[in-house]
C-alpha cells in the first residue's frame, strides 16, 4: 500500500478527473566530492502514471536553485572540514530562499576522495540533521558510476537513441566507466585517474599530492614533493600519460600501474565508437568552464578530448556534466509489510537507511545455484567504502509462487550466505512475494525478513517497529531522483 506523506510547508497536490493524486515536493541534492561540492534545489511532481499503476513516480522535475560549484574544504590533517562545508551548504539554502524545515526529502551523497576521509560519514551525518527524510549515502567507486550513468543522461541516452556506449565520469580522484547497452549497466570500472591527484597554488607549487598522485608522478619519471614546482607544461605531460592509460585500459590493455584500478576493467564485447562525459572534467571537454581551480582540470579535459578524437571515438553531449548527481530522494512513500514477516529479534527496529540491492528470479531448475550466485555477487561488488553500512537485499519473484519455490530460496540464501563473515551478511531480506516467515524460519543466520514490499534499485528503506497489535511493520522507501 502506497501513500504520501502530508506536507506541513503548505505544498500543494492536484487532483484530475481521475482521481489520480499528484504531490509536489521540495527536494535537495547535497554532493560532497573530491574536488568540488554542490547543491540542487528541485520541485518534483509526484504521482501514480496511471489508474492501473499504483507506484509512484517522478512526473515532472524543475531546478528552482543550483549552488555554486566550490572546492571541498579539507584540512591539513586530510579531513573534511565541517565548518566550511556547514557553512557552503547553508548559503545555498538562503540563496535558494529555502530553510531546511522548507525541504520534504533529499540526498546527501560524498564521493569519490572525500568518501575516503577518515570522518566522511560524520560529515553526512552532521549535514543531515532530518536524517529520517534524508537518503544519506557514502558514495563508493560502484554506486558513484551508477549514479553518474542516470545523472548524466546516459542511461536515459542508450535507451531512447544508441544500443551501446560507453560513459566515462572524470571526477577529481577517480574516473569511473560504464558500459551501456538500452538502459542497462553492462560493466564498470574505475581508475585513480582524476584532475585533483595533484593541487597548486597561483605560484604552481604543489600543496597537495594524492597517493595515487604520487603514483603517477613516479609513472612520468618525477619526483615531486609539497612545496615543490609543478610547472604548466608538465601538468600537461601528466595529462597526456592519464589520458593514454585511460584509454588504453578501455581497449583492455594493463594499465602501468594496475594495482592502482579501483574496479578492474572490464572486457568490451564489440567495438564500441559512442562516448559521453561527466563529472568536473567534463565542464572542459564540452567548453562549460575555461576557469582554473589549481589543478589537471583544464589540461586533462583537453589530454581526454585529444586522445578520444585520435582514437576514433564520437563524444556526444551530457545533460549534465559536474552536477550528474543525485537531485534528491524523490519518491518518498510508506508501505506496509506483509503479516507473513520473520522478525528474530524485534527489538532491534527501526532500522534506516538501508541501501537496497535487488536479485530478480524467474522459475528455473536451478534457483537455489542462481540465488547462492547472485547474493555473493552482491556482497562482492559492494564498494569498500561502505562495508559495514546497513543494507537489505530484494528477492523478487514471480506471482504465485508456492512453497516449493521457497523452498529452493531458503536453500539458495543459506548457501550463498554460509561463506560470509557475519559483517558481510544483509542486515535484512526482503521479498515481493508473502513468504517472509516461511523462509526465515528456515535461515541460518536468523536474519530479519519481511515480504509484500516493492522496492528497486538505488532504493533507500527504513524500517519501522511492529505496528501495536499487528504482525506487520511500516517501510518508507527513499528513491533517489536524477535531473534527467
Amino acid at each position: 500500500m502506497y501513500s504520501f506523506r502530508h506536507h506541513e510547508h503548505g505544498h500543494d497536490h492536484d487532483h484530475n478527473d481521475n482521481a489520480m493524486v499528484h504531490t509536489h515536493l521540495t527536494s535537495v541534492g547535497v554532493d560532497i566530492g573530491s574536488s568540488t561540492s554542490h547543491l540542487m534545489f528541485s520541485r518534483l511532481t509526484v504521482g501514480f502514471p496511471s489508474v492501473h499503476q499504483r507506484r509512484p513516480e517522478v512526473l515532472d522535475r524543475q531546478v528552482i536553485s543550483r549552488s555554486p560549484v566550490s572546492l571541498t574544504p579539507f584540512a591539513d590533517s586530510r579531513d573534511i572540514e565541517a565548518g566550511p562545508l556547514a557553512d557552503l551548504v547553508g548559503r545555498a539554502f538562503r540563496d535558494a530562499g529555502l530553510n531546511p524545515d522548507s525541504v520534504d526529502t533529499g540526498a546527501i551523497i560524498i564521493t569519490g576522495e572525500a568518501a575516503r576521509r577518515n570522518n566522511a560519514q560524520r560529515i553526512v551525518e552532521l549535514l543531515s540533521d532530518q536524517a529520517g527524510r534524508f537518503v544519506c549515502a557514502t558514495a563508493g567507486p560502484r554506486l558513484e558510476a551508477i549514479l553518474a550513468a542516470h545523472g548524466s543522461g546516459a542511461i536515459a541516452r542508450s535507451r531512447e537513441e544508441i544500443s551501446l556506449l560507453l560513459h566515462l565520469d572524470v571526477g577529481g580522484g577517480t574516473t569511473k566507466v560504464n558500459l551501456i547497452r538500452q538502459g542497462s549497466i553492462l560493466g564498470t570500472s574505475a581508475l585513480n585517474i582524476g584532475a585533483r591527484l595533484v593541487a597548486v597554488d597561483a605560484n604552481d607549487r604543489l600543496v597537495r599530492i594524492e597517493p595515487a598522485g604520487h603514483r603517477i608522478l613516479k609513472d612520468a619519471g618525477l619526483d615531486c614533493h609539497v612545496g615543490g614546482v609543478l610547472a604548466p607544461d608538465i601538468r600537461k605531460l601528466l595529462a597526456r600519460r592519464m589520458a593514454s592509460v585511460l584509454f588504453d585500459s578501455l581497449s583492455g590493455a594493463d594499465a602501468p600501474w594496475a594495482d592502482y584500478s579501483v574496479i578492474q576493467p572490464f572486457n568490451l564485447p564489440e567495438r564500441v565508437t559512442q562516448l559521453l562525459f561527466s563529472g568536473g572534467v567534463a565542464e572542459y571537454i564540452y567548453n562549460r568552464e575555461a576557469r582554473a581551480f589549481g589543478d589537471l582540470g583544464p589540461d586533462l579535459g583537453e589530454a581526454l578530448t585529444a586522445e578520444a578524437v585520435r582514437r576514433g571515438y564520437e563524444i556526444l553531449d551530457a545533460t549534465e556534466g559536474i552536477r550528474a548527481t543525485v537531485i534528491g530522494a524523490a519518491e518518498y512513500s510508506v508501505q506496509m509489510s506483509g503479516e507473513t514477516i520473520f522478525l528474530p529479534d524485534p527489538a532491534k527496529l527501526p532500522m534506516r537507511n538501508l541501501r537496497t540491492f535487488v536479485i530478480p528470479i524467474n522459475r528455473s531448475p536451478a534457483v537455489a545455484d542462481e540465488v547462492e550466485r547472485r547474493i555473493q555477487t552482491v556482497v562482492r561488488e559492494r564498494d569498500p567504502e561502505v562495508t559495514g553500512d546497513p543494507f537489505a537485499v530484494f528477492i523478487s519473484t514471480p506471482p504465485f509462487s508456492g512453497y516449493a519455490l521457497a523452498h529452493e530460496l531458503a536453500d539458495g540464501i543459506n548457501r550463498g550466505l554460509s561463506s560470509l563473515d557475519p559483517d558481510e551478511r544483509p542486515d535484512l531480506m526482503v521479498f515481493e512475494q508473502n513468504f517472509g516467515q516461511l523462509i526465515g524460519k528456515m535461515l541460518s543466520p536468523g536474519i530479519p525478513c519481511i515480504d509484500e514490499v516493492r522496492l528497486s534499485e538505488l532504493d533507500f528503506i527504513d524500517v519501522g517497529e511492529l505496528v501495536p497489535g499487528e504482525d506487520y511493520v511500516p517501510v518508507v522507501v527513499k528513491s533517489l531522483a536524477f535531473g534527467t
